[in-house]
């Protein structure tokens, strides 16, 4: 999220080590996307109600610019609630200590719901009737569905009567996300905008499953709570998704300074446990994109936030090189890992029916 000039990143994290256990929240802040600084860890799980960690959630910015954290605990006896936590100072624009809501859990699982099975709250958003909503991952039926709830105080929570979607293809939600976005240019939208009817305006729901990220566009009415949706998951003949690699239980936030919406994902490495401990960490965070709807409305497009041309420094090129056969050029200057460590391009040069061809290749052997 973005607070008082400063972007603030959470994520899953282990304090003890880089694999997986004693699940926290770390929390890392940027004044530029690019340049990070990890701050004491957020949120711990020392409570009855998160004892066995404190797991994924959002963020939302109260209307007096209080931001809220909702996340998933799993309690004593393993069971996943739904939690509160406020700053424990407003006026502190980096946001360093959190305290957690004393009327914790503020949710649990319904009687049909299996309480291994809800997790994941939503960033809220506020309807046309003044009350927050927000969506919860879980399964019913053994399909893939999201929670509605409500609330008009961001403190006490009722589940709504009003259906939210499901989808009897799909196998349980996670980290579901339901935001607007406009069809006339690239900007964003805040979730919590009440205006965002109209002919421009549609809904993204995106659920994690499969070991991807997938998401459909609808239409969204804020008075009955209704969504009506252009299709069901996997069925489109693209089968939307954010990615197509390694891209997982991703999360977006709007960014109220550049009126634009940015899009971070988790990417978990190939590697091995020993792999991990010998880097000292397990996983790795996107770079962010920017994301907005298609002039046609069908699809989304993203695309790396801006502030990463701060990285290009002198251009590196050649002229008037000649190769013979199979070459290799040495590129001085660059440090970057991408390029020295992981791509190490190979130039070839091919004669083919008298034409000359330039041929790259990196080291897992895909041309281009």
């Amino acid at each position: 999220m973005y607070y008082k000039g400063v972007y603030h990143f959470f994520y899953q994290h282990n304090p003890y080590g880089p694999l997986w256990g004693n699940m926290s929240w770390g929390h890392a802040i940027s004044h530029d996307l690019i340049n990070w600084v990890h701050l004491d860890i957020a949120l711990v799980p020392n409570e009855h109600y998160d004892i066995n960690g404190c797991f994924s959630g959002s963020a939302t910015i109260l209307p007096n610019g209080e931001p809220a954290i909702l996340y998933t605990g799993v309690d004593a006896k393993l069971h996943q609630v739904q939690n509160l936590a406020f700053p424990k100072n407003i006026s502190d624009p980096l946001l360093k200590e959190w305290v957690k809501w004393p009327l914790n859990p503020i949710l649990s699982p319904p009687d049909e719901i299996d309480p291994s099975f809800y997790r994941d709250p939503s960033t809220g958003w506020m309807g046309a009737d003044g009350e927050w909503r927000v969506v919860i991952g879980t399964r019913i039926d053994h399909q893939g569905a999201a929670i509605l709830y409500k609330s008009k105080d961001f403190r006490s929570w009722n589940r709504s009567l009003s259906p939210f979607p499901f989808s009897n293809i799909t196998t349980f939600w996670e980290c579901p996300e339901f935001y607007p976005v406009i069809s006339n240019g690239k900007s964003g939208l805040d979730t919590s905008v009440i205006s965002v009817q109209g002919k421009d305006i549609k809904h993204v729901l995106k659920a994690s499953f499969n070991d991807q990220d997938y998401y459909i566009l609808g239409k969204y009415d804020p008075e009955s709570d209704r969504y009506d949706v252009d299709a069901d998951f996997m069925k489109s003949k693209e089968w939307l998704r954010y990615d197509y690699g390694k891209f997982y239980a991703s999360k977006s936030f709007y960014d109220g300074e550049k009126k634009r919406r940015i899009l971070w994902s988790w990417v978990s490495e190939s590697d091995t446990a020993p792999d991990a401990i010998e880097k000292g960490w397990s996983g790795l965070q996107t770079i962010p994109r920017s994301i907005w709807l298609s002039k046609n409305e069908d699809q989304l497009v993203q695309w790396p936030v801006q502030e990463l041309e701060k990285l290009r420094t002198r251009k590196v090129h050649f002229k008037n090189k000649r190769l013979k056969g199979r070459s290799m050029i040495e590129i001085s200057g660059i440090t970057a890992s991408q390029v020295t460590k992981s791509n190490l391009v190979l130039i070839q040069l091919f004669d083919f029916k008298g034409q000359t061809t330039l041929h790259r290749e990196n080291k897992y052997g895909f041309s281009y």
